[in-house]
């Protein structure tokens, strides 16, 4: 169990908060010590990041807290909590700072920018372009490699420059992603996968 306080209070405070609130405390965990193996059973066992599979370590908590360390991803969470959300709610935040430099690390190549840049929840397409520039990138793709990520980063940049699906536009993908057919391919493969959560 963890306690949870501003770092500015002071240890002994919270000790005697703590041992003020003992009975309380110890009734609460027995509470969701008795109740742990059913929310296990009802949750996910794996999540996928950056292409590697996280093993799910879920534990009763008070507060939410999730951290991934290594290949788990330890999600402490009030046992009503609906994990499925908090997992997908920690993707969502770094998806979107990772695709985003994914994007201007790629976009700096090119020469162009996207007048503005937005995760999408679409449920068919990882990513889109408009003619005026705004680019939309499935949070999901988080779930994927990087050189995947990469791929359709590219595949909606060049369409600053080609605003089709023309030879040139992709002439213009495979100059920012070479084995841009690759991922594409390994995209197509891995979609289903992606789409679970």
């Amino acid at each position: 169990m963890r306690i949870h306080a501003p770092s500015w209070t002071p240890r002994a405070e919270i000790e005697c908060y703590v041992r003020q609130q003992h009975d309380w405390l110890h009734r609460a965990w027995t509470r969701m010590q008795a109740r742990a193996p059913q929310a296990l059973t009802e949750s996910l066992a794996e999540v996928r990041y950056l292409g590697r599979a996280l093993v799910l370590d879920i534990r009763a908590s008070l507060f939410v807290d999730i951290q991934r360390q290594g290949d788990t991803l330890r999600v402490h969470a009030p046992l009503d909590a609906e994990i499925g959300t908090l997992v997908r709610a920690w993707l969502n935040a770094r998806a979107e700072r990772l695709l985003g430099w994914r994007l201007a690390r790629l976009a700096r190549r090119l020469g162009r920018a996207p007048s503005r840049f937005a995760l999408s929840d679409a449920q068919t397409q990882w990513g889109s372009c408009t003619r005026r520039g705004h680019i939309r990138l499935n949070w999901r793709l988080v779930q994927a490699p990087l050189a995947v990520i990469d791929y359709v980063a590219a595949h909606e940049l060049a369409h600053l420059v080609h605003l089709d699906h023309s030879p040139r536009f992709w002439a213009q993908v495979d100059e920012l992603c070479p084995d841009s057919l690759a991922r594409r391919a390994e995209l197509r493969t891995i979609s289903s996968v992606l789409f679970q959560i």
